[in-house]
């Protein structure tokens, strides 16, 4: 397992940056392993409703089912995988700073196969493509993209 913590701070209101982290079918647009997200709940935009994720991992394609564990906004968005490869679970939490947000991630990841043995190394590459989808965010949403 690979726990780690990582923040940016993106010059948007937090309300505005909430909503649009706190929505799945966004990922596409700043995680480079998402692919496509569809809801496959009646009520998408609650905690408890679920997604189908599809991802391109260095593995190859994967799928995966993922829950919203909290929704309160502006402040926290929490999502897990429920199914598929490398199960996680990420914590998201908005903090206002003047016209900015700081954006926090507390992120638990499960690596599975050859990526266990990687150890530390695997973490590290983990973190590495996570603080680059924040970077993604970050320039998006500070060019004024939706």
């Amino acid at each position: 397992m690979v726990a780690f913590q990582t923040s940016v701070r993106i010059m948007r209101p937090r309300h505005e940056l909430f909503a649009y982290v706190a929505d799945p079918t966004q990922f596409p647009h700043w995680n480079s392993a998402v692919e496509s997200v569809r809801a496959t709940s009646t009520r998408p935009g609650e905690a408890g409703s679920t997604f189908l994720m599809r991802r391109a991992l260095p593995t190859g394609p994967a799928e995966n089912t993922l829950e919203i564990l909290e929704l309160t906004p502006p402040t926290t968005f929490a999502i897990r995988t429920t199914s598929g490869p490398t199960p996680f679970v990420y914590r998201y939490r908005f903090m206002a700073d003047g016209v900015a947000t700081i954006l926090e991630l507390d992120a638990t990841v499960e690596l599975a196969g050859l990526a266990t043995l990687a150890g530390p190394l695997a973490g590290r590459a983990v973190r590495r493509g996570v603080d680059a989808n924040l970077a993604t965010l970050k320039h998006l949403l500070e060019a004024g993209a939706d």
